[in-house]
């Protein structure tokens, strides 16, 4: 394991500013920025505006006087202050160097220490009663994404799909199903779906047969749960009621006109919400809070649900039982995602070429491919809507982002393949960098700080767009410089371009993405 780019200007900064001020600063406290322009350095660490209370002095002057002391690290070729409280580092390239030779020689470069809390992590949780539509692709993109960016920061990470196999959409569904194979029409809020004619082929219950086919089809998107969570046991296994004396116990509950509620604004939520209602039937909240009472009985400490877009009115009220139910000892995250739009040719696409229904997730994985599909879908913060062309992320140009990474990663292993003497790389130098060289070196030093900050702002955007920017470094590399030149080999630029590699490799994996050897 070795320290992130910023824990190691941040340690450098404690370190230097106990020796000139005496005084103890948190690292934490620490921000590591990026001047607005390449002329002002690598970094800008806005310390005068940190110091200048326990100090009592003006910001500026507090970084003019570390600007003379950091300037004599060798970790650092420059430090200046700027205007109002900034020291800007320009990084020495001994200090380029060691940080590129630990990211590629450290098998552990990109490792995190394990955390003490478990992660319930629920997303897709689409009803069995039809195949997934390009939404739930968004949502198990963006779910999966975000599992492996939290096991790499070391958490435990479980992944479930809540199965909606209870009330009327499945009496229906089965309904249907019958109806159709008896030769009768469809029955009243019965399903239509050119879908279903496929179900009755099938031995299985309409529920499990549809269910089987989303798992596939997951399957296919390189998303795997690690267990699938029936809301028709809620109601079997009397958890239900047991959710809701848990309450009543901590007296958070109480009856009003013959109906139960449950006291939320306890918790920050708008108004109370009604569990049983005065006809003696659960409400929709009910199941729901007892679902999440499983997770936390079953050891779930960070409870993250990624939910549709018609989900908004859930937050206050499953953050204010998850706080009840826990005694506030557990954490929840509901992200509300966004709606995805298709287009063809500039064209929008609602319906499927092959069935003249919904267009389905399966057919948009099986024509543009799970790679391409895996990126679109995580490129954008999950509150911004996405829309894009099947025709456009199949082409094989910078303007398709997905293939401009994996370019960059198949042009890195095709210069590779003509060293025919790897030389020792660990005892190479740099005696000098070109700016393209330099930027695409300082972009891999922040690669593993990118992955903590995507995991814990659970923003798997920024990991993809981050990946965008390495691979047009490197580009940018590769136009301007050579690896084999009039067959001489510049052995330090083959530390750069396995530096990349290693980085670029990583990145692709976290979003469940293949990284070809040759395109």
């Amino acid at each position: 394991m070795m320290p992130s780019f910023e824990e190691r200007i941040k340690k450098l900064s404690v370190a230097q500013i106990e020796k000139d001020f005496q005084i103890t600063v948190n690292p934490l406290d620490i921000k590591v920025d990026t001047p607005p322009s390449e002329e002002m350095g690598d970094v800008a660490l806005p310390l005068g505006f940190l110091l200048a209370k326990t100090l009592r002095k003006k910001p500026f002057d507090i970084v003019s006087d570390l600007s003379v002391s950091f300037a004599k690290l060798p970790e650092f070729s420059k430090a200046e202050p700027a205007m109002p409280g900034f020291l800007n580092l320009t990084l020495s390239l001994d200090f380029i160097h060691e940080i590129t030779k630990d990211i590629l020689f450290n098998p552990g470069a990109f490792d995190f220490a394990p955390q003490d809390k478990t992660i319930f992590l629920e997303y897709v949780s689409a009803n069995p009663t039809g195949p997934l539509h390009i939404g739930h692709g968004r949502w198990a993109a963006l779910g999966d994404s975000l599992a492996r960016l939290l096991k790499q920061i070391g958490y435990p990470v479980i992944q479930e799909f809540y199965v909606n196999d209870a009330g009327n959409q499945i009496e229906n569904l089965t309904r249907t199903v019958e109806a159709l194979k008896a030769g009768k029409p469809v029955p009243e809020n019965g399903y239509h779906g050119v879908y279903i004619q496929d179900a009755l082929k099938s031995d299985l219950e309409p529920k499990e047969y549809f269910l089987e086919q989303q798992k596939n089809t997951l399957k296919d998107f390189r998303v795997v749960f690690d267990s699938y969570f029936s809301e028709k046991s809620l109601h079997d296994s009397g958890v239900i009621p047991d959710a809701i004396a848990l309450l009543k116990t901590h007296g958070h509950i109480y009856e009003l006109e013959g109906a139960l509620w449950f006291k939320s604004t306890e918790f920050g939520d708008d108004k109370d919400r009604v569990l049983i209602k005065t006809d003696g039937n659960y409400t929709y909240f009910a199941p729901d809070i007892a679902y999440h009472l499983t997770k936390i009985q079953r050891g779930g400490d960070w409870l993250i649900d990624i939910l549709g877009a018609d989900h908004h009115g859930y937050v206050k009220r499953l953050t204010a039982a998850v706080l009840a139910l826990s005694d506030k000892k557990a954490k929840l995250d509901i992200l509300i995602g966004q709606l995805v739009s298709l287009y063809r040719g500039g064209e929008p696409v609602r319906m499927s070429k092959r069935t003249g229904d919904m267009i389905t997730l399966q057919e948009v994985i099986d024509e543009i491919g799970a790679d391409a599909l895996r990126y679109i879908l995580v490129s954008k913060r999950h509150t911004q809507t996405i829309d894009f062309d099947m025709e456009e992320v199949k082409k094989q140009n910078k303007d398709n982002p997905v293939f401009y990474i994996q370019y960059a990663f198949a042009r890195i292993n095709s210069i590779l393949k003509k060293i025919e003497s790897m030389p020792d790389l660990n005892a190479v130098p740099f005696t000098s960098l070109e700016p393209s060289e330099r930027k695409l070196l300082l972009a891999a030093a922040r690669f593993k700080d990118e992955i903590y900050y995507a995991a814990t702002g659970l923003e798997p955007h920024r990991l993809a767009n981050y990946l965008l920017d390495m691979a047009g470094y490197f580009h940018s590399f590769y136009e301007k410089n050579r690896v084999i030149d009039k067959d001489e080999l510049i052995a330090y630029r083959l530390l750069i371009i396995q530096t990349a590699a290693k980085v670029l490799e990583g990145g692709l994996s976290l979003l469940g993405i293949h990284s070809p050897q040759k395109m």
